[in-house]
């Protein structure tokens, strides 16, 4: 069902007008789809823009002095007034006596065996208790600021500076170069030249930045070579999509990986690499799921696994597979869910944000209560929102994810790639072929294309799909179709480079994905999906790549001192 662009909105001005003729400080409050809300700030101010289609909705507010307003979206033959705007009928009803009401369900709690499948019930998505007057309290960042007496805007916090808005480095060097943009300076015993696809690996049908080795590591549907001479009792997983590493024992580290295959053949794997960086071990963590796209880690060390089909789940693993996988409470009823990203930065809070792979999809934020972060962090209580974009450079968050979803179709659409660091909250569309980047405290964002041009060589034409913002200075992402599929990363001046790119005929349309890096930053793992399969999403589909600096150094490091 698509939300009315300007409904809401029509509402809560006409609430706003009401209040001037009152003699208290009113508050205004909002029901949306059966829910009642506290008014947000791109409810109040501003309206989304015009131009789509819209379904039947009915809201009502009530203003703090008794006034009840009704607004109802949708067709109508009224002559569109200035006074209503064209948005639907709205009328002032008499001082009501009757309080409305509202429920709310705890989140249900429970453990799920690593086989069982997933639930066609959704899971219960957390909520807030409503107050006696059925109004669902929010914190104070989401009261309705327009609607406050003597209302002053805050001092605004310095800016993070995302990628999209810092000015270009600047290198002094008597070589020339061929586009904008440099290689940042180093020492005479570096090797490594990102931009410079120059060396050939035939055999795979790749190019990669010089100063790199490549190995192969597993191929679909065959078994997995170990350091010992044994081989896996499972051969690598089909599809291979969304992973990430994590610190294990001894100094090794464990390669958690995504199945995208459907109807419940998908799931979640793990390969065990040894300090020298050898695998030592393979195995299933998490089974009898359905395209299990992207996901993202957790503050405390567990992995997030999504599902992206219409009844899609977020599931929770352990990454050495000593505690049954769990369903969320993130997924909420479900959706198209593709990647989760956390602001761990109250590590009595840690704040999860979901993107949701659909044009009316919501991006949502998942607060828990406040208390020690663990496991059962995501199996409780807490508040969701979802985000909306008021113009070309600010936002908010709303408790209405029709409203979200209006916002998302707008400027946002399908939505893959989620990373944070330092206040701001990068994510990429993979329509709008653009890279987003949050200011969270400030509730400002700026926009930058993705598919520009790379200096070196290589092409991202195509669109983006998962996205890494390690401990360097760089965004790293995948690519998704055309004929070059490959890696490719952004510095802090926005300009782009290419770490490898496919060319042989068998990567046509083809997309990498499994876009990780070892704790150390020395070692980057990435798959192709189909790698040359026949029917894609297959079990023989897909290979998985492991790529080293030659000068043993951390792909976040310095590179060769040259100019293109």
């Amino acid at each position: 069902m698509i939300f009315h662009r300007y409904a809401f909105t029509a509402l809560l001005l006409s609430a706003h007008r009401a209040q001037h003729n009152a003699s208290a400080d009113p508050l205004v409050t909002a029901r949306c789809n059966g829910k009642v809300i506290k008014n947000q700030d791109i409810l109040a101010q501003r309206r989304l823009k015009p131009g789509s289609k819209s379904s039947k909705h009915t809201y009502d507010a009530t203003v703090g002095n008794g006034a009840i307003i009704t607004s109802t979206s949708g067709k109508s033959n009224k002559t569109p007034s200035t006074e209503d705007q064209g948005i639907g009928i709205t009328t002032i009803k008499s001082k009501a006596s009757k309080s409305t009401k509202t429920s709310s369900k705890a989140p249900k709690a429970g453990t799920l065996a690593p086989s069982s499948s997933p639930s066609g019930v959704p899971a219960t998505q957390p909520s807030v208790a409503p107050t006696e007057d059925g109004i669902i309290p929010n914190d104070e960042l989401l009261l309705p600021k327009c609607l406050r007496r003597n209302y002053v805007p805050p001092t605004p916090k310095p800016s993070p500076r995302p990628f999209a808005t810092l000015p270009p480095v600047k290198l002094d060097t008597a070589e020339p170069t061929t586009g904008e943009g440099s290689v940042p300076p180093t020492d005479e015993n570096v090797t490594f030249r990102r931009g410079d696809l120059s060396k050939n690996i035939r055999r795979l049908g790749i190019r990669v930045a010089r100063g790199m080795s490549v190995r192969v590591v597993a191929t679909a549907n065959e078994r997995i070579n170990f350091a010992n001479g044994d081989m896996s009792s499972l051969p690598f997983h089909g599809a291979p999509d969304g992973a990430a590493v994590f610190a294990w024992e001894d100094g090794g580290h464990v390669y958690v990986s995504n199945s995208d295959r459907q109807n419940k053949r998908g799931g979640v794997y793990a390969m065990y690499f040894d300090k020298q960086g050898d695998v030592v071990d393979y195995k299933m963590l998490l089974s009898d799921t359905t395209r299990n796209s992207s996901g993202g880690k957790t503050p405390f060390n567990t992995w997030l696994s999504c599902e992206e089909y219409a009844q899609g789940q977020c599931w929770q693993v352990d990454p050495e597979g000593r505690r049954n996988p769990e369903m969320t409470v993130l997924g909420g009823e479900g959706g198209n869910y593709e990647a989760v990203a956390c602001d761990d930065r109250n590590p009595l809070q840690p704040i999860f944000y979901v993107t949701e792979d659909n044009e009316f999809g919501a991006l949502r934020k998942f607060i828990p209560v406040k208390g020690p972060a663990g496991w059962d962090t995501l199996n409780g209580p807490g508040t969701t929102e979802y985000l909306v974009f008021l113009d070309d450079k600010t936002f908010t968050w709303s408790l209405c994810d029709d409203v979200a979803r209006t916002s998302q179709s707008i400027y946002f659409p399908n939505v893959e790639g989620i990373d944070f660091k330092d206040g701001v909250l990068y994510f990429v569309s993979k329509k709008k072929l653009m890279l987003y980047a949050l200011d969270l405290d400030n509730n400002t964002y700026t926009t930058s294309p993705t598919n520009g041009g790379l200096l070196g060589s290589g092409e991202f034409k195509n669109s983006p799909d998962q996205l890494i913002r390690n401990e360097g200075d760089f965004l790293y992402f995948t690519e998704d179709g055309g004929k070059t599929p490959g890696v490719y990363a952004v510095d802090a001046s926005g300009q782009r480079y290419a770490i490898f790119e496919a060319y042989a005929p068998m990567y046509f349309r083809d997309k990498t994905s499994g876009l990780a890096f070892s704790p150390d930053g020395t070692k980057m793992y990435a798959c192709f999906q189909d790698c040359g399969c026949e029917v894609s999403g297959e079990g023989d589909c897909g290979c998985m790549l492991e790529f080293e600096r030659l000068d043993g150094r951390s792909f976040d490091g310095e590179t060769l001192n040259l100019r293109f």
